[in-house]
């Protein structure tokens, strides 16, 4: 019975489907037809498999999920998009270190939907991808957390805070020593802006970045042999903005924020 009931659930697009549909409410047959494209005698097939597995049930001339098909399908919905997310780019999700997010936002990788693989130019192959730094520039609000130092960063975000974005940013103890001792002035004028803020987290940091704006999120990991390549996913859903500012708030509750006062001897 369980290995017949994961066959129902999994072994077909248009029972998944239509399972994910009735999750929205009931409907009609004219409804389910329109909505997935399928014919009458195709449904109707699959409408009889999940009837006799007793996960929908035929009411007043409306297909419904029975009580334990609202149950399964719940819990179905996260494992569908997870996979998603993972096989959608296996390659990278494969190769490196998720294990760096920390366990909260893994268990919420779903969350991510749907994403795109950025990565630089040839010509731009130490520099932010253009996609992601074009994005930068039309955003009002940016949230990253970063271990490792891109010497891109300390002039494209002082000219984006000088134009009014508001930015916070964590950083490693590494990162905030270098950005004293090799971007002063830029670290400088950083702080004495109001819409700039920095934090140095007492935490590791294992992934390499997150960046979340109010328009996109993208997610930097390190390879699993620790070496960091200049790419990332980013996704433009709703979801992974909350997501991407969660994560943000969690290297928050251990860092210390740098104030204009204990950076005047730089």
């Amino acid at each position: 019975m369980k290995l017949e009931l994961l066959g129902t659930l999994f072994l077909s697009d248009k029972r998944k489907d239509l399972l994910l549909l009735l999750i929205e409410g009931p409907r009609n047959i004219d409804e389910i037809k329109n909505i997935l494209n399928v014919n009458t005698s195709a449904i109707m097939t699959q409408i009889k498999i999940l009837i006799s597995q007793g996960l929908i049930i035929y009411e007043d001339d409306l297909y419904k999920l029975s009580d334990i098909g609202e149950v399964v399908v719940k819990k179905m919905k996260p494992l569908l998009d997870t996979l998603e997310v993972f096989s959608e780019h296996m390659d990278y999700w494969e190769n490196h270190n998720i294990k760096a997010i920390p366990v909260s936002l893994l268990d919420r990788i779903d969350d991510l939907g749907n994403c795109e693989f950025v990565e630089p130019d040839l010509d731009r192959m130490y520099e932010i991808p253009l996609k992601i730094e074009e994005k930068l520039t039309s955003s009002v609000h940016i949230m990253e957390v970063s271990s490792y130092f891109n010497p891109a960063y300390p002039s494209t975000y002082v000219e984006l805070i000088k134009k009014g974005t508001q930015v916070s940013l964590i950083v490693t103890e590494p990162v905030f020593e270098r950005l004293k001792n090799e971007y002063s002035s830029s670290l400088q004028e950083y702080l004495t802006r109001d819409n700039a803020k920095i934090f140095v987290c007492d935490r590791p940091i294992r992934l390499a970045s997150s960046v979340v704006t109010d328009h996109f999120m993208a997610l930097s990991l390190f390879y699993k042999s620790g070496i960091y390549y200049n790419h990332a996913m980013m996704s433009l859903e709703k979801t992974a903005l909350k997501w991407g500012e969660d994560l943000f708030l969690h290297y928050m509750k251990y860092s210390r924020e740098i104030r204009e006062l204990e950076c005047e001897n730089v």
